[in-house]
């Protein structure tokens, strides 16, 4: 992993960039477009002055008008020692986008110092600043033309970046928010000067003839991966797509032929590279645009030996060819198990693509906030660490087995789409690299410790008006400069489909070569989509995840498992999207709405039932109290309820928990860590489940049953489902289960220390023949609840 340390590049305003300079006597360049008519108005230029506390002060700019010898225009005043800045808003539609470079025409009325200095600014919608700085030329017959380059190479060079380390790039000019100019004297002059300006024209000027389509620079690595360790190629380019986030209007493709001769392809993504500063916890300063944007490609090699790749590339009519390379994929010393897939033969489980299970032990991380946490946990000292806050939470997750988490591209943490709010967002259809970077570096972070993501691609209030509802903030209204006039429009709209299939395209190229994305997400509670609690029904949202989930297998070249999601518990889901064939899984919630920790139970457990029904695992990704909590004594005993119920109940992804900063604060990793060791090696798939009373005392007991073992989990139902606060669970003696019958042989027992996550007692069980009830095995005293294994003990080694 490469570090990234944060770097403040302070603009020295010493720095010289060229500015070209023509004389007044040359002719308008043919095809230039003004920007205002300064003869009739000021068009918004302002004059501004920055006081002690950092606000601006800002006053309109005088007019002066033509006369015999002198054109009309802006007039702009000068007094020296001093600065003086003019300043206007820019249009983007006026042109900016097709122009070559901006031309200033000035009118001198008298001569300036020779040490005067002009710094030609901008500022774009991310509050990047750009200058160009040089001594303000001479005049020729009393005018002064200075143009500078808004595109090509040129424009990439000569600009300096102010707090940023970002080039002038292809974005930059459709992303103005404004232009400026401003003078003052070079360093160390003192001369005293009065006068002033006449800004008459200001101009873009057309492009000079577009340089030929070509590679600038080709790297990749690492050069000899491991099986399933992505591979990632860098492509700088001369050119300057018109659409650099469409993958099929920029369409950069690796031609890849693995040893088995199927060739794959994999697709370029336009890319931001970013500087981290990881003390920063606000996570729109907390990176720092840095160097000049590339095309990035990303592959997974999944079979051992030697790969051939061919790169092409067609941008906005023009092509390339690389030349062929070829990469060895290695074979690691731990074994490559591939990528998760749904199991073909048990409905309700995962396995890796070498048959291996695969069970998640998650939670859910969202955002690294969550605004109801503080309400109910009032005296929290959690606090909101941004991006950091994955790196410390996956390092205790991995050291206590927590392996899967949920993270959501919502408008407040990961999307890439949404109205300007914050750096790096612009709209539908441009997608937001800040935000790209921070998953790039969680998914790295995960890979580094062993974590699988699901990762949600909408929350319900981008595209709701009932709860938690951001349709007003949405890009797709029509009020945001959309083209959606109801939310609900979402799910039939052409244009919202396409836009979709393109971010679709976008994340594929970008995310899905990481054999650690786990699933796709389409939707979190789908069911508080459109103007209603019923609208989920309507046959256009069924449609929609039909026509969205085969697009998206049909683009993924890692077929990652797809799912949605509805609310509060698996009563809400409703068949005609459930059984979208294109859905790999369900995924809900387990919230109960009264009836406490033993309605939380029985929702897991009926849960189960309903899921087989349809043959697809049901996830669990959210639990904890109702969807408003509950008493935190609550809470806190629902994780382990939750996850050893599911453990118990065939849950292939054991239910995640939603109040991940309540398991930091309360240190409850053990609850985690005691279900990783004791489910380690145990493949659950064809288990018989039961669950029951014991006989005579508060204690529920619920089996896993096989041909050649028997798993068992009881826990204390006075300690577990008491509303009652602070109660402390008793110690519970002679209890006795009776077992099934089984096999005649010798079995060995581990009875397990669920606090310390550790065997606490083994014993070697006999089963001789002719028994017709199955045994009585005593337990020794626990609290709260306790685990064991009953398996057939191994045959004892030759002498």
């Amino acid at each position: 992993m490469r570090l990234c340390f944060l770097i403040v590049f302070i603009c020295s305003l010493g720095c010289w960039a060229p500015l070209s300079a023509r004389a007044a006597g040359g002719a308008d360049a043919v095809g230039a477009r003004n920007l205002g008519d300064f003869s009739r108005d000021a068009s918004g230029w302002l004059s501004r002055s920055w006081l002690a506390d950092g606000s601006a002060k800002t006053e309109p700019l005088a007019l002066r008008a033509a006369a015999d010898n002198a054109p009309g225009g802006l007039l702009m005043p000068l007094q020296f020692p001093g600065k003086q800045e003019f300043v206007a808003p820019v249009v983007v539609a006026d042109g900016w986008l097709d122009a070559g470079a901006l031309e200033f025409v000035f009118a001198v009325p008298q001569p300036l110092p020779e040490t005067t200095m002009i710094t030609i600014f901008t500022k774009d919608a991310d509050h990047l600043w750009r200058q160009q700085r040089r001594r303000f030329p001479a005049p020729q017959d009393g005018v002064v033309r200075l143009s500078v380059p808004i595109r090509g190479r040129e424009a990439v060079t000569s600009w300096e970046s102010c707090g940023h380390q970002r080039p002038w790039t292809a974005l930059t000019a459709r992303l103005l928010s404004e232009v400026g100019c401003s003078f003052e004297l070079d360093s160390g002059a003192s001369e005293s000067f009065t006068g002033e300006l006449v800004l008459t024209a200001l101009r873009l000027l057309p492009p000079q003839a577009p340089e030929p389509l070509r590679v600038l620079s080709m790297s990749y690595e690492p050069r000899s991966p491991l099986l399933g360790e992505r591979v990632e190629w860098t492509l700088r380019l001369s050119a300057w797509p018109t659409a650099p986030f469409d993958l099929k209007r920029t369409r950069i493709v690796a031609e890849i032929t693995p040893p088995h001769g199927q060739v794959e392809h994999a697709y370029g993504f336009y890319y931001e590279d970013f500087l981290y500063d990881r003390e920063e916890w606000d996570m729109t300063k907390c990176l720092t645009p840095y160097g000049e944007p590339s095309f990035k490609i990303r592959y997974c090699p999944r079979v051992p030996g030697e790969h051939s790749v061919r790169i092409s590339g067609d941008i906005d009519g023009e092509t390339f060819k690389l030349p062929g390379m070829h990469f060895h994929a290695r074979e690691s010393a731990e074994p490559y198990r591939g990528f998760v897939r749904r199991d073909p033969d048990f409905d309700q489980f995962f396995v890796h693509d070498d048959a291996t299970p695969f069970w998640g032990l998650g939670i859910n991380v969202r955002s690294p906030f969550d605004n109801r946490y503080q309400q109910v946990a009032p005296y929290s000292q959690w606090q909101d660490r941004g991006l950091a806050a994955y790196e410390y939470l996956f390092r205790k997750y991995r050291e206590n087995g927590v392996n899967l988490v949920e993270v959501w591209m919502c408008s407040w943490w990961l999307a890439l789409e949404w109205i300007n709010d914050a750096p790096g967002f612009h709209g539908v259809g441009h997608y937001n690299q800040y935000r790209a970077w921070m998953l790039d570096h969680i998914l790295r972070l995960a890979e580094e410790n062993g974590i699988y993501l699901i990762i949600v691609l909408n929350n319900h209030g981008k595209f709701g008006m009932t709860y938690d509802t951001e349709w007003a903030r949405n890009p797709y209204n029509k009020e945001q400069g959309g083209f959606l006039d109801k939310c609900e429009d979402y799910f039939t709209d052409e244009r919202a489909r396409a836009a979709f299939k393109q971010t679709a395209d976008y994340i594929l190229a970008r995310w899905s070569a990481s054999p650690n994305v786990f699933s796709w997400k389409l939707f979190t509670e789908v069911d508080l989509t459109g103007p209603t609690l019923s609208f989920y029904h309507d046959p256009s949202v069924a449609a929609w995840h039909r026509e969205m989930g085969a697009y998206m297998k049909e683009q993924d070249l890692y077929k990652h498992p797809i799912n949605t999601h509805w609310m509060l518990s698996y009563h809400r889901i409703n068949d005609a999207i459930a059984t979208v064939p294109e859905l790999d899984a369900m995924a809900t919630d387990a919230y109960y709405s009264g009836g406490g920790t033993a309605q939380l139970i029985n929702l897991l457990r009926s849960g189960r039932v309903f899921a087989k029904e349809r043959k697809k695992p049901l996830m669990i990704t959210e639990y904890g109290g109702s969807s408003y909590a509950d008493s935190m004594g609550n809470l806190m005993k629902q994780v382990s309820i939750g996850l050893w119920t599911g453990f118990f109940n065939e849950a292939g992804i054991i239910p995640m928990y939603w109040w991940f900063a309540l398991v930091e604060e309360k240190n409850l990793y053990y609850e985690y860590r005691a279900l990783s060791r004791f489910g380690k090696d145990e493949d659950r798939r064809g288990l018989e489940c039961r669950n029951y009373d014991l006989s005579g005392q508060p204690i529920n007991v619920s089996e896993l049953r096989g041909k050649d073992r028997l798993l068992y989990w009881l826990f204390d139902k006075e300690y577990y489902l008491t509303d009652q606060e602070n109660v402390l669970p008793t110690r519970r003696e002679n209890v006795v289960l009776a077992l099934p019958r089984l096999d005649v042989g010798q079995y060995r027992v581990e009875i397990w220390d669920l606090q310390r996550g550790e065997v606490q007692e083994e014993r070697s069980l006999a089963v001789a023949g002719g028994e017709e009830e199955g045994q009585r095995l005593s337990l020794p005293p626990f609290t709260a609840h306790t685990a064991l294994k009953i398996k057939a003990a191994p045959p004892p080694l030759p002498k």
